[in-house]
């Protein structure tokens, strides 16, 4: 196995997994945006707690679409893959960089 079948076999396999990953947080999603739509619009018998709840709920859905976005476009560019993915994966050695500086 040459090297660039390395690293494209290791960036491939990488890209699988964080995508895997995003598809568990989107099966998520629904429970999040249900809770979140819920006390948004409940009134609790203190004013502080319905703050707490929806600021709570919004900062956890917030992550959540997060984390499946930035799992979704790491997973794109580990696919694609390129030098800039050769260089993370199995950077050259100190030498070979010496010679070109």
């Amino acid at each position: 196995m040459s090297r660039i079948d390395a690293i494209l076999l290791a960036s491939r396999t990488l890209a699988i997994l964080l995508t895997v990953w995003a598809l568990t947080d989107v099966s998520y999603l629904p429970g999040n945006v249900y809770t979140f739509l819920h006390y948004s619009n409940v009134e609790l018998t203190s004013p502080s707690a319905t703050i707490y709840y929806r600021h709570s709920n919004l900062i956890s859905l917030s992550f959540l679409v997060t984390r499946i976005i930035g799992f979704s476009l790491m997973a794109r560019w580990l696919y694609k893959g390129g030098p800039e993915i050769e260089e993370l994966l199995l950077p050259g050695s100190p030498d070979k960089e010496a010679v070109h500086n």
